[in-house]
């Protein structure tokens, strides 16, 4: 990998996939959901759609996708709650046009009014398809019971009354204390030369950078479990299990996700094996940790037949008590090892991977490492370490539970966190 800063701050890392025949070109900024006031929220992901809606040298929605479905690319964008990333892959040759659609949209928005208000309203139809998938707003329930009233804790795309007050004013303000290229690294992975991309971006986005943007500290733990509930007249209840896990750069984050692999990840981990297959009481169980600059999570997340939800909350609770019990076998251990080194390499098959890895490496971590480097410090976690981070993190007044479904018994769930 190769990296470079312009004058402005402006990192270039550079990932070199000679046996392919394309390129993944990506300007990440370290900025997203929760960069916003109150009355912003929403404006990071409407930020993103508007980038699309046409640019200076594509002054249409139109034009921009044809310049790059015109030569058999792809464009797309994300917005999460750190980071923001707009990325194009295209067959190598055409890597000079997808540098240049992807500076221009986001160095020089149009911004139009008209295309705004078309905008709010796809947003607020995004807004309510998410609200109508149990299955996955009970994790935004979740986020909203650990960080209540808080950036970290918002829904990404934002309220009706959010979106619908954003203007170009404000859309271009907010651009403008964000999306400043001393905050963005752009990354290349794939079939390019490092010296051309280098020249490409001194060329395009060489002028002035702003400097990064602040964000809100997030609040301390709560003293006792949290219970969230959204009656819903569904078939199937929808469980989130979790609480404050590790911030993303903390020494024992390596030791979490091989924790986290073994408690939920996969078919083969602990809940799945015995929430499941065991006892049948899910059709789909698993669990995932998220890490921000200053907090972090572990979630689990199951859905249950309304009627065996309490016995399923207990089931994964005692999954949870194991494992902060005693030490994981070395045999399970070297299992879930080979497991994540895997998934990972098999992840980074794609380019549009790898330059996802590289960015977030240079705009969230206090050292940027390969993914050869991360699964040596995996590699060299041992049981013990397991051990520790579990009594670390599953102690205290760390579980809440999210839950959306035919009325239950919350009480019931409150006096069942509470006992553990």
């Amino acid at each position: 990998m190769i990296s470079h800063q312009l004058a402005n701050g402006l990192r270039i890392r550079v990932a070199p996939m000679l046996h392919t025949r394309s390129a993944t070109l990506a300007l990440c900024f370290g900025t997203g959901s929760r960069y916003e006031a109150a009355e912003e929220q929403g404006i990071a992901h409407l930020v993103e759609h508007m980038l699309f809606k046409g640019s200076a040298r594509y002054p249409t929605a139109q034009s921009i996708s044809e310049a790059i479905e015109g030569v058999g690319g792809v464009l797309n964008a994300s917005t999460d709650k750190e980071l923001t990333v707009y990325w194009s892959k295209v067959a190598s040759r055409h890597t000079d046009l997808a540098f240049d659609l992807l500076s221009d949209m986001v160095r020089s928005p149009r911004l139009d009014d008209e295309e705004l208000d078309k905008e709010k309203r796809v947003v607020l139809e995004e807004l309510g398809l998410a609200q109508d998938a149990p299955g996955e707003w009970v994790h935004q329930l979740l986020s909203e019971t650990l960080w209540p009233d808080q950036p970290l804790g918002r829904e990404i795309a934002g309220t009706p009354e959010t979106v619908n007050s954003q203007t170009p004013g404000s859309i271009a303000r907010y651009i403008r204390r964000t999306h400043g290229l001393a905050n963005a690294v752009l990354t290349v992975a794939g079939n390019a030369d490092p010296d051309h991309v280098i020249k490409l971006a001194e060329h395009r986005l060489g002028d002035v950078g702003e400097p990064a943007p602040a964000w809100v500290s997030a609040t301390s733990a709560p003293e006792s479990a949290q219970v969230s509930i959204q009656v819903r007249p569904t078939e199937q209840a929808y469980l989130a299990v979790g609480g404050y896990a590790l911030p993303r750069n903390d020494p024992d984050r390596f030791a979490l996700r091989l924790a986290n692999a073994i408690l939920g990840d996969g078919m083969s981990s602990r809940l799945f094996l015995e929430v499941r297959e065991h006892l049948g009481l899910a059709y789909d169980v698993s669990s995932y940790v998220v890490g921000f600059h200053d907090a972090g999570a572990l979630v689990v997340a199951a859905g249950v037949d309304p009627d065996q939800s309490h016995e399923a909350l207990d089931a994964i609770l005692r999954e949870i008590d194991r494992l902060r019990q005693g030490p994981v076998p070395e045999t399970e251990l070297r299992k879930v090892k080979e497991y994540i080194k895997g998934r990972t390499w098999l992840g980074l098959e794609d380019s549009y991977s790898v330059a996802n890895w590289y960015g977030a490496q240079a705009l969230l971590s206090r050292e940027e490492l390969s993914p050869d480097d991360a699964l040596e410090r995996l590699e060299a976690v041992t049981a013990d370490d397991v051990l520790r981070v579990t009594q670390r993190i599953f102690s205290g007044p760390w579980l809440n539970l999210a839950y959306i479904g035919p009325d239950p018994d919350a009480d019931r769930f409150r006096e069942r966190l509470t006992a553990r």
